[in-house]
């Protein structure tokens, strides 16, 4: 099997300006769900999927790497591919 670290995606504001200078919450019926990507369209993201006998355990590594390093507290996750 193979395996990829996939990071949250981190959501806009929940409270935003618009172009015009406007100040505006979001409307009571939006949900903020989690979101998990791997790469974003056009971005220079690296990739980590893994395969192989120690594909989970290699993941799994990379996950708890990226983690304590990112000081955003954006959280990573491994899915199966």
């Amino acid at each position: 099997m193979a395996y990829k670290v996939v990071k949250q995606l981190m959501p806009a504001p929940t409270s935003s300006v618009d172009r015009n200078g406007n100040s505006f919450d979001d409307p009571w019926w939006v949900e903020r769900t989690q979101l998990w990507v791997s790469k974003l369209s056009g971005s220079s993201d690296e990739l980590w999927q893994y395969s192989g006998s120690d594909a989970l355990a290699d993941a799994t590594t990379k996950m708890n790497a990226l983690t304590g390093s990112d000081g955003s507290g954006r959280l990573y996750k491994v899915v199966e591919v």
